[in-house]
Formats: C-alpha cells, structure tokens, sequence
C-alpha cells in the first residue's frame, strides 16, 4: 500500500472550512469543528476500508 498524503483543514476567504488532500477538496464544513469531525470521519473510514481489503480471500480462492 502507498502512502497517502495528509488530511489538511483550511479555511477559505469566504469563511468555509475545508479538508484537502494536498490540494483537493473532500470534504467541508461551515464551523472548523465541523470539518475536524469530517477529517476524522474519512480516517476512520480509510482505515476500515484497509482493514477489510487486507482480510479478504484471494478472488480465485473464492471462486471454487
């Protein structure tokens, strides 16, 4: 697995919070708490989805 770059939170000229990954925009929120709460949503889910790819069978195991 490759690394992936930092989740960052921004606020924007017009007072927005933002969650970037490098320069891409993921996910916001109107309040920096709210967009900490996002951050912290998306590295949960990250790590679940790593957990469960990492524990699933081979597909040509599956298939017999």
């Amino acid at each position: 697995m490759q690394p992936t770059e930092r989740l960052t939170i921004k606020q924007t000229h017009t007072g927005y919070w933002s969650v970037q990954r490098g320069s891409v925009h993921i996910a916001g929120a109107l309040t920096r708490k709210g967009a900490e709460a996002e951050r912290d949503l998306l590295q949960r889910l990250r790590s679940r989805a790593v957990r469960r790819t990492s524990m699933r069978p081979p597909a040509a195991a599956s298939r017999s």
